[in-house]
């Protein structure tokens, strides 16, 4: 962000990408700028104090929020779709009636809506939060949540998958993902100073929100891997190439997913589903639990009918030989 000058002398605040947005600070004292864009930082300037527009809220939230998030960009592009449709609209308007039309206009996929739904509740309680608004409206949800994908790597497929990760980044990256459960963000940002090889644990550190990190075991197969890439590490960031941290693995993993001869439903974060189902097929809830920092009863939730406990008490009382006695 930075301030620029209007030849008319006012104040204006740009920012965004290439700084092509700009909102006037309705003042030509340099010094009440200044304090504008530094409360509008902060998130607590109202740039529009009688009536913003959900445009503004959408893009005070952005400003704001962005920086310390973990996956900014789903902010960035739910904003971009956002705008055009609901951003001339007051907070109030947004009746159901125009979050159904916004959602069939919309053509995208449901998960899609959804999110982007989801940024747009944000951006209001954040709107309250700082006494942009003095309430934020109740958004319905347009359509259907789309059933969770049941996907997960059998044995043979993951050793297939690492296989086909030619790069020792990505193979490591791989490694990571089965044997920890860590999420992508997390594994993305583990520093070698988190890796404590003689005593096999990794510290992932905090995590962003509701997403819980956890300090995870190094077993024989991650450590040979660990090893290895740490005998030839130019950086701080365990997951890195030529001395450089990386952002993404889309890209290398979707070509490994290719070669590997995966279907195409496999992404990075089936690793972690990978890891939690090979748990609980073994029996081992509570260890999954503590591993992937979620609750026995999450894992329970999403991963118990992968248990061979699951329903076997059930099945057992519905047995016709040793039942309860018949009344006579």
């Amino acid at each position: 962000m930075q301030l620029w000058k209007h030849p008319n002398g006012t104040y204006y605040v740009l920012y965004g990408p290439r700084l092509k947005k700009q909102l006037s600070t309705r003042t030509k004292d340099r010094g009440e700028a200044d304090r504008f864009l530094s409360q509008f930082i902060e998130g607590t300037q109202n740039p529009q104090p009688d009536a913003p527009t959900v445009g503004l809220i959408l893009d005070g939230y952005a400003a704001s929020r962005s920086p310390d998030v973990a996956a900014p960009d789903t902010i960035k592009y739910s904003v971009l779709a956002l705008q055009p449709r609901l951003g001339h609209f007051q907070p109030d308007d947004l009746l159901p009636h125009v979050i159904k039309k916004y959602a069939a206009e919309r053509g995208a996929k449901p998960g899609t809506i959804l999110r982007e739904l989801g940024v747009l509740r944000a951006a209001l309680s954040w709107a309250v939060d700082h006494k942009w608004i003095g309430r934020a409206p109740a958004i319905i949800q347009p359509v259907r949540a789309p059933k969770g994908r049941e996907r997960w790597l059998s044995r043979d497929e993951a050793r297939s998958l690492l296989a086909a990760c030619h790069a020792l980044h990505l193979k490591l990256f791989v490694m990571l993902g089965l044997m920890t459960g860590a999420r992508s963000g997390a594994i993305l940002e583990l520093q070698w100073s988190q890796v404590d090889m003689a005593r096999r644990l990794i510290d992932y550190g905090e995590g962003h929100g509701n997403k819980r990190r956890v300090i995870a075991p190094i077993n024989d197969d991650l450590h040979a891997t660990l090893t290895a890439a740490l005998e030839l590490a130019c950086s701080d960031f365990v997951i890195e190439q030529h001395g450089k941290q990386i952002g993404t693995v889309k890209n290398g993993f979707g070509a490994a997913v290719a070669r590997a001869g995966l279907t195409d439903d496999v992404t990075p974060h089936i690793l972690r589903h990978t890891c939690a189902t090979w748990l609980v097929e073994a029996g081992m809830e509570d260890e999954a639990a503590r591993l992937l920092g979620d609750s026995v009863a999450t894992i329970r939730r999403v991963y118990g009918h992968h248990s061979p406990e699951y329903l076997k008490r059930a099945t057992g009382a519905l047995k016709l030989s040793g039942g309860p006695a018949e009344t006579p």
